[in-house]
């Protein structure tokens, strides 16, 4: 394992972006699980149109794209090789 940021530029700018997009992703999260609203494509949902099952499934899928740029930008700013 290198230092933080050893990597490639395009590595480091990438984990970067990635990582911005994770913090985005929380906030979001955050938000729907606060409000009982989440944006879905172009328009709002709500708790109640979608039902509670959905609504926590489209949470669930959401915080699975938050590890998954967690994790890819993590692995790119510190060279953790995860990824190949």
């Amino acid at each position: 394992m290198n230092e933080l940021g050893s990597g490639r530029p395009e590595e480091i700018f990438v984990g970067i972006v990635a990582l911005v997009l994770a913090v985005l992703v929380g906030v979001r999260v955050r938000e729907a699980r606060r409000t009982g609203e989440i944006p879905l494509w172009r328009k709002r949902t709500t708790r109640a149109e979608m039902g509670e099952t959905k609504f926590n499934a489209l949470l669930l899928v959401n915080l699975a794209v938050l590890l998954l740029l967690l994790v890819a930008g993590f692995d790119m700013l510190l060279d953790l090789r995860l990824m190949g």
